[in-house]
């Protein structure tokens, strides 16, 4: 039965799609050419198409995006860093629907949860481009492809890889270059700041979960973060894991959260996990706890989960990064 309706839903699409003409397709003598060599007239139409590779194959864009949909939540990040608002969006994880560092989301529909964005509501926003991540929409690829053209991006943590193919598609290249250049400059003062110590220190990045473990974050948004900027994890730590990090359950394997620095991004307020309080006093209360090197030296902090977990663009880049600048007493 999920089929049929999958099916029928695919044909409903692709007859709204056909009925929507193919406007757009000519284009003025008197082009305006872009940096990466395609060119558009006075209505945004770009002459000759322009061809974006993704992790699922390709779009083929007639004009620059004006009604666009984001799919995760980096991409809500990054569409705030590049001034694009979207006609639609899938909601966060917490502060619902947006979160507020944000800025005006006003007039933008909401989509429902990342896992599982509306498809009717996508419809019928009429998009000229969608953009996806495979973790959490490759089932539903064709579905959305039908809708508009759409883009799925590799990896939904990796946020500056995405900046540059959402740059490339919404007519951004200038604009994503630039937040790429200011990070590698600021990247660049962190290491020059931390000098020689920046190969000596190690940090942990942790999360209490709802089940009950704590959550020693080695890949995902932050683990992506702390590589880039040069910052490595314990001894304890390198070792195999699968999807984000390590899922400790025990408290007797406490002493594997040490390092120089640890960075606590447990979320408290997010829905489903009012028992967190309760778990974050037990760990914290056993006698492990406080024989961490990082908690004797007062170098264990609580950071914002938000941006340090959910947010996976580029302004909740800089805010960590600004973060580390503050707590490491480095200006």
């Amino acid at each position: 039965m999920k089929k049929i309706q999958s099916l029928g839903l695919i044909l409903f699409v692709l007859l709204l799609v056909a009925g929507c003409g193919s406007a757009g397709k000519n284009s003025s003598n008197n082009g305006v050419k872009a940096a990466d060599g395609t060119t558009t007239d006075s209505t945004g139409t770009l002459a000759s198409g322009k061809t974006i590779k993704h992790e699922m194959g390709t779009a083929i864009l007639q004009k620059v995006p004006e009604r666009v949909v984001y799919l995760f939540q980096g991409m809500n990040d990054i569409g705030a860093a590049l001034e694009v608002k979207p006609v639609g969006a899938v909601e966060s994880t917490d502060q619902k629907p947006w979160f507020q560092y944000l800025g005006d989301r006003s007039g933008i529909e909401n989509l429902g949860e990342e896992g599982q964005p509306n498809l009717e509501k996508i419809v019928s926003l009429k998009p000229d481009l969608i953009i996806g991540t495979k973790v959490r929409h490759e089932k539903i690829y064709a579905q959305l492809q039908a809708i508009a053209p759409t883009i799925i991006t590799a990896d939904l943590a990796d946020w500056k890889s995405n900046l540059r193919i959402a740059g490339e598609a919404l007519g951004k290249e200038e604009e994503a270059a630039k937040l790429l250049s200011d990070w590698d400059e600021r990247v660049a003062k962190f290491k020059e700041e931390m000098g020689d110590k920046l190969s000596s220190t190690e940090v942990s990045v942790i999360r209490i979960q709802r089940d009950g473990s704590v959550k020693v974050y080695l890949a995902g948004f932050p683990g992506l973060f702390m590589k880039d900027i040069g910052l490595s994890v314990p001894e304890s730590q390198r070792v195999e894991f699968n999807g984000s990090g390590l899922d400790i359950m025990s408290k007797e394997h406490i002493p594997q959260f040490d390092a120089d620095y640890i960075f606590d991004i447990t979320a408290s307020s997010l829905e489903g996990q009012e028992n967190i309080p309760q778990l974050y006093g037990e760990w914290t209360s056993h006698p492990l706890w406080s024989e961490l090197n990082a908690v004797k030296a007062g170098r264990y902090y609580q950071v914002d989960p938000i941006m340090w977990n959910f947010g996976a663009g580029p302004i909740a880049a800089k805010s960590m990064l600004d973060d580390l600048f503050r707590l490491l007493k480095l200006e």
